[in-house]
């Protein structure tokens, strides 16, 4: 998943300053090893815990990322960090209860872009999801905070960030993986499958993608590494509002 830059993107300006929030967890930690392999960035990493209790050992550029420890619900935290910052990334989520969902997977990121906007931060990331768009949520639907909390992060990073946001929309991503101290797991080979089921058959998967959420997710699927590469290139190019979709993602494999 090593992230090598295009010709047009080898110059020798001054590498900017990224911080990936919750870069310690599993995607934040790829797209910091992606973001350090460019040579385009010094990177930091923000989150409760600080430096990864088991970092994935193929990520080999991880020892390149600076990690901070602090609370993003804590404006004079994120005000401190946020300083003299180029570009933030947003990885933050998690799962429980629809207000815990609600308030980790919107209110967390609403606040961040709201002190980088203050801070002067010149871009936006956000890894989002392919089902924010496809309909307007009810509490009724499965994870319902999860998805509401991704719809009202997304309307705050493009209020604050207008012409500079960069919002990713994939699926399940899928890729090796730690879990506790195993691994990694090598998760993609089942989320291959059930990608290539959800986008290659043909009418099998048209008819599968005409189920509600099963059907976004699973033509939706992701790697890992595509969603490290389509940041760290987006980050790098000429800034404009942009929301990638889960195929355009994938154009990054």
């Amino acid at each position: 998943n090593t992230f090598v830059p295009s010709p047009e993107m080898t110059t020798s300006a001054a590498p900017r300053r990224l911080l990936v929030l919750g870069g310690n967890g599993y995607v934040g930690q790829n797209i910091c090893d992606a973001a350090v392999a460019s040579g385009k960035f010094v990177v930091q990493s923000l989150s409760r815990s600080g430096r990864p209790t088991n970092p994935n050992p193929n990520l080999k550029e991880l020892a390149g990322v600076e990690w901070i420890k602090g609370d993003i619900f804590d404006e004079g935290c994120r005000n401190d960090v946020f300083k003299g910052v180029d570009s933030v990334v947003s990885t933050i989520g998690a799962f429980g209860s629809n207000e815990f969902m609600d308030r980790v997977c919107g209110d967390a990121t609403i606040g961040a872009a709201e002190s980088a906007a203050s801070e002067g931060v010149s871009r936006f990331g956000f890894i989002s999801s392919a089902q924010v768009g496809k309909f307007n949520p009810s509490p009724s639907f499965p994870m319902y905070g999860y998805f509401h909390g991704k719809l009202r992060a997304e309307d705050a990073i493009k209020k604050a960030f207008p012409d500079s946001h960069l919002i990713l929309r994939p699926g399940f991503i899928y890729g090796p993986r730690m879990v506790g101290s195993h691994g990694p797991i090598p998760l993609q080979l089942a989320g291959a499958l059930i990608s290539f089921v959800g986008t290659q058959l043909g009418p099998l998967s048209s008819l599968l993608q005409t189920i509600p959420f099963v059907g976004t997710e699973c033509s939706s699927m992701v790697p890992v590494g595509s969603v490290a590469k389509a940041t760290v290139h987006g980050l790098m190019e000429e800034r404009s509002g942009k929301i990638l979709t889960a195929d355009e993602i994938r154009s990054f494999s």
